[in-house]
């Protein structure tokens, strides 16, 4: 792997749980793939004017330890496989200092139009760039509890109306949220879901019960993730959150959460595996029988990515 990026968890990308937010590791991981870019022939890949870009596909992430802020960070990267219009690359986020694992991505690139998502084959001289960067996958990369199936292809608004999927996020896409060609920024794909999981009560009771009581010593924590995009949204189009808990145990809660435009279709989707945190003692905290009850009475074990 090569170095991609090096930088530190500043104070104000971390959040209540008193760690560097999901949003800010994929933020830092995309721009890890700008400077990939730059390796590969694509200088202009990410700024205005370029007719050539690059935009994931697909993510998945594990989360493998906790950054508290000021940490310093080193992100490699490497290339995992190629074919004629994406690459699937490796991104690993480490604690600089130790040197130990912090998170491992799995990035689908496709080589798109920019400004659109019309894919195109790689021009030879990049692909050979590509092949001269690749490296076996790390084990830590494979998923644990991910489903690898196909995203489910055809859904729409009014699949969430049938299973009655809570809506736990609604807003706008800013432009302070956009790049270079008005399209959202990777990082938002999870930073608009986690800016509004506080509001998943069906997935995190006991987290929605401390803030209703003031008493918050507990907060929800993804463990591993996975986002499917299937379209681009741009500057001023609203969107919608709706999530289901797709299976518990008394350790995780596997959910899924559908990203829909005004008009009812999906803009991005989203499987995750989280757990609650204790955050006096910074550790995972298994469910009780009460609240495993109430978990397993709202699965919905039909939902997908």
């Amino acid at each position: 792997m090569i170095e991609l990026w090096r930088g530190c968890a500043n104070a104000w990308e971390c959040d209540e749980l008193g760690h560097l937010n999901v949003r800010f590791y994929l933020a830092k991981a995309w721009e890890a793939v700008g400077d990939l870019a730059d390796r590969i022939g694509m200088p202009g890949a990410f700024g205005p004017g370029n007719v050539a870009t690059l935009l994931p596909g697909e993510i998945v992430i594990r989360y493998l330890g906790e950054v508290r802020p000021g940490t310093p960070l080193v992100i490699e990267g490497a290339v995992i496989g190629i074919k004629s219009k994406t690459a699937g690359i490796c991104v690993v986020v480490r604690n600089a200092a130790s040197g130990k694992m912090a998170a491992i991505f799995r990035i689908t690139l496709r080589h798109c139009v920019a400004g659109r998502r019309k894919s195109f084959d790689w021009p030879e001289r990049i692909r050979q760039k590509l092949e001269s960067l690749k490296s076996p996958l790390p084990e830590e990369a494979r998923p644990r509890s991910l489903s690898s199936a196909p995203p489910r292809k055809g859904i729409r608004l009014q699949h969430a109306d049938a299973l009655s999927l809570a809506e736990i996020g609604r807003g706008r896409i800013n432009p302070e949220d956009c790049g270079p060609f008005g399209q959202l920024m990777p990082e938002h794909l999870q930073g608009k879901i986690s800016n509004a999981a506080a509001n998943f009560s069906e997935a995190f009771p006991e987290q929605y019960a401390a803030h209703a009581s003031g008493n918050i010593r507990i907060g929800g924590a993804l463990l591993e993730g996975r986002i499917c995009v299937r379209r681009w949204p741009t500057i001023g189009d609203g969107y919608v959150i709706r999530s289901g808990v797709q299976s518990a145990d008394r350790n995780v809660r596997n959910i899924i959460h559908w990203v829909f435009d005004r008009r009812g279709r999906l803009l991005w989707s989203m499987q995750g595996v989280a757990a609650i945190m204790d955050l006096t003692e910074r550790k995972l905290v298994k469910a009780d029988d009460e609240t495993l009850a109430a978990l397993q009475s709202v699965c919905k074990p039909e939902l997908t990515v």
